[in-house]
């Protein structure tokens, strides 16, 4: 079953976003999504619909959700902060564990790219009970290098940027000098996966490697998928992809 929410972050903003719920389950364990910068709760090629799809097959619940600024969230992405996704992060969390059918102890995350870093940074104080990290982002401050590569500059000394129709703020890029996620993970105790893209375009290897030394994880896994993208762009590395995740989900929430 899904159905539609929206639900207030400490800010008051609207938040809307996706439950997924498996059939015939009172009381589920479940999974919070966390998508990319300048993403949405689909992402890209609906990776996260079928990701979610496939957990609600395994028997495990799911939370999609749009950032403040994204997707049919409340805001405009140029309102955005990295400080700001961290904290609807949290409320996401907290509003999808007092939902009915929901287990409050058996709650994953799963962030995907920036989404990855903003998992990292919420799973020790979120209580989480297991993490998945798809192609994340380990050093954010590099995001800001990396931008000035890839966007335009936008108005005369307003420091925003464009990229792919969005306006990304100074405020924006500024933030991402005081958030560590390498930091967050050494907190983070629960059983931790991480897989990245062999050829990823934008984050290299040094990546995944400093996430899976970081965790504080007994039990840990990275995974590196042969040729895929940073979005998995393929049936092939997707299908990989999910049967992972869905894997390590039922696995270690279920259990």
């Amino acid at each position: 079953m899904e159905s539609f929410v929206k639900f207030q972050n400490p800010a008051s903003h609207c938040l809307r976003g996706v439950i997924h719920r498996p059939a015939n389950f009172r009381r589920a364990a479940g999974v919070v999504f966390f998508h990319g910068f300048t993403g949405d709760r689909m992402e890209s090629h609906w990776l996260f619909v079928k990701c979610a799809r496939a957990l609600a097959r395994a028997g495990v619940a799911s939370l999609r959700f749009d950032f403040f600024g994204s997707g049919e969230s409340d805001g405009t992405f140029r309102q955005a902060t990295l400080q700001g996704e961290i904290e609807d992060a949290r409320a996401a969390v907290n509003f999808f564990r007092r939902q009915k059918g929901i287990h409050q102890e058996r709650i994953g995350l799963l962030g995907l790219s920036l989404g990855g870093a903003i998992a990292a940074v919420v799973a020790p104080g979120a209580r989480a009970k297991a993490l998945v990290l798809w192609s994340a982002l380990a050093y954010p401050h590099e995001l800001r290098a990396l931008s000035e590569s890839v966007t335009k500059p936008l108005g005369e000394g307003s420091g925003a940027r464009e990229y792919n129709g969005h306006t990304i703020s100074a405020r924006f890029l500024k933030g991402l000098d005081r958030v560590d996620p390498l930091r967050a993970i050494r907190g983070f105790k629960g059983p931790t996966l991480v897989i990245h893209p062999g050829k990823d375009e934008l984050l290299p290897l040094r990546h995944p490697a400093a996430f899976f030394d970081a965790t504080g994880a007994r039990i840990k896994e990275k995974v590196i998928v042969t040729g895929a993208d940073h979005t998995y762009t393929s049936v092939a590395w997707e299908q990989e992809v999910i049967a992972r995740t869905v894997d390590w989900f039922s696995r270690y929430l279920c259990e």
